[in-house]
């Protein structure tokens, strides 16, 4: 019995640098578009924190054919979902909409991006409604205790910055740091457009080719390159006081990058220590103890480092129990062999979420235009479970020796917390 293609995609790398990437599904009346560009967070300086996240913003203001008004019209008007986020390596900017709109659509994410104002006016505008998101974060702890564990773990590297910048950086820019930003990072070799659905790979390349035609040159500068740099592990236990009723804590360290062999069994490691229900953690704190209502482990790469940080929030007086939990919990799996019950669960479990992940198309869509712009290469869904598949209860083990490691431990609380008590 023949195993059933799970992807099925075309890639063409144009003369300017754009890379195009896309998967015709047939019996879909829909087509999901991505215009990405390998910048984010990264690429700033401190200075200037949160320019990417802005430009994001200010791209739908309005661009030298069209009010803000009349983008949303145009976009409602042709039934399309629209929308953009930045992260910490990339933007993107998309839309989900009827078949019959590629060309459409193609164009009006073309002129968004490329051809946007960014005038005084709205970049003022912007400024507040930022502002207002940042007020968000700051309003809900398991958002802004991320900001502070990077700040903790990374130090110094571009990768510790928030994407939405703060409130003095904000403050700082002005638009001629937004137009020479854009000018040096959004050039056609940092570009990747993506889609999947009902779509021939030949029309996305001949729309795309359209809406370029008669594009500025300086839109084919070679692209800024990424600083990179592998940080270095630190102890640190940092306690930020903020009056809220739940302690929050982050626990974790540096983890490994994107194209590390640690990969793998770094993410069964910590999927069985809190990435699901049944995980060791979810069981012990919450289900066991009553301790707290959240937690779970989390395991994020990114080209030169990554990071590996388990969550929980919980009454004060909890935390350093909570801590304790965690832990005895990683020396349990340190010292003694998993089962093979426990390894295969968590197998089947992230090998459930990639596949059922890539049932809807935005997601796929996601998935090449992510995978191609920050690793020049898809890997097949299959290479990926047959990886996940290969890996044996041993690797785990070691795998956990050499990360979580007392010494590169980094504890981060916010709320009510006493240094003295984690001695």
């Amino acid at each position: 019995m023949s195993k059933p293609v799970l992807e099925n995609y075309e890639i063409t790398e144009l003369d300017n640098g754009i890379r195009v990437v896309s998967e015709y599904i047939p019996f879909f009346r829909s087509i999901s578009l991505g215009l990405w560009v390998s910048s984010g967070s990264r690429n700033e300086e401190k200075r200037i924190s949160g320019i990417t996240h802005l430009i994001e913003h200010l791209v739908f203001k309005g661009t030298k054919k069209r009010s803000n008004k009349e983008i949303a019209i145009e976009f409602d008007s042709i039934g399309a979902d629209f929308n953009a986020f930045t992260d910490k390596e990339n933007s993107c900017f998309y839309c989900d909409f009827i078949d019959t709109h590629l060309d459409k659509c193609a164009e009006l994410l073309f002129d968004i991006v490329f051809n946007a104002v960014f005038s005084r006016d709205s970049l003022d505008t912007e400024k507040k409604i930022i502002l207002e998101e940042i007020k968000m974060v700051e309003d809900t702890p398991s958002e802004d205790i991320l900001n502070y564990f990077y700040e903790t773990v990374l130090a110094d590297h571009p990768l510790s910055f928030p994407i939405l910048g703060t409130r003095k950086s904000l403050e700082e820019i002005k638009q001629e740091d937004i137009i020479d930003y854009f000018n040096k990072n959004y050039v056609f070799k940092n570009i990747v457009v993506s889609a999947a659905g009902n779509v021939k790979h030949k029309e996305l390349v001949d729309a795309v080719k359209k809406n370029i035609d008669n594009f500025d040159s300086k839109f084919f500068k070679e692209k800024e390159p990424a600083f990179l740099k592998e940080p270095l592990a630190r102890k640190n236990l940092k306690i930020i006081k903020k009056r809220i009723n739940a302690s929050n804590l982050c626990y974790g360290t540096i983890g490994c990058k994107r194209s590390s062999p640690d990969r793998f069994p770094l993410g069964l490691l910590m999927n069985i220590i809190g990435g699901s229900m049944s995980s060791r953690l979810f069981q012990k704190i919450r289900e066991d103890n009553g301790l707290a209502y959240s937690v779970y482990a989390g395991n994020t790469q990114y080209t030169d480092t990554g990071l590996i940080d388990i969550y929980a929030a919980s009454d004060p007086k909890n935390i350093v129990k909570i801590v304790e939990i965690i832990e005895n919990e990683i020396s349990d799996i340190k010292e003694n062999a998993l089962s093979d019950s426990e390894l295969e669960r968590a197998k089947e479990n992230i090998k459930g979420g990639i596949v059922l992940n890539i049932e809807e198309i935005s997601s796929r869509m996601f998935r090449f235009g992510k995978s191609l712009l920050m690793e020049n290469q898809i890997l097949p869904i299959s290479h990926i479970l047959n990886k996940i598949e290969m890996v044996k209860a041993i690797e785990i083990q070691e795998i956990a020796n050499k990360y979580f490691n007392p010494e590169r431990i980094d504890i981060v609380i916010m709320g009510k917390a006493n240094k003295r008590s984690f001695k």
